[in-house]
């Protein structure tokens, strides 16, 4: 029983040495001149600040996100589901937290992402709350994949 919680303690930690950026494509964009924007931000929290989070949308992993960094995609115009993952909680296996949102043409969607108490929450929040937690975050560029960092 020992031996497996320390196989899970080495995964765990070996998972969150992975650096942050992109990990999967970015969504297809057909027509540049209506597209929407999403913005992801990860409050800094020392609760779950060694473990990364992996967000995806519509079921596709897009990047790794760390304790206090934020980004920004663009998508198609529609209905799409984005999510965060992580690897623990009170049991070690695979946890998701996701929400349908609608992206409009010319428009932003804003989520903040925080640790939970099984793994991570993702929610979205007013522009001007995000805003407010930028400036304290790093900006993660999705340009370049994680092992390129």
């Amino acid at each position: 029983m020992n031996r497996f919680f320390m196989v899970v303690l080495a995964v765990m930690l070996l998972a969150s040495c992975a650096a942050s950026g992109r990990i999967g494509e970015l969504p297809k964009i057909d027509n540049p001149a209506a597209v929407g924007k999403v913005v992801v931000v990860r409050i800094s929290s020392f609760v779950g600040s060694a473990i990364n989070f992996t967000v995806a949308l519509d079921g596709r992993d897009l990047f790794y996100i760390h304790s206090g960094e934020h980004t920004d995609f663009l998508v198609q115009p529609g209905d799409h589901y984005i999510a965060v993952k992580c690897f623990g909680g009170w049991t070690p296996t695979w946890k998701e937290d996701s929400k349908k949102f609608v992206a409009s043409a010319a428009e932003v969607n804003y989520f903040k992402i925080s640790p939970s108490m099984s793994c991570a929450d993702i929610i979205p929040v007013a522009a001007d709350e995000a805003n407010a937690l930028l400036p304290s975050s790093k900006f993660i560029d999705l340009s370049k994949t994680a092992s390129s960092n």
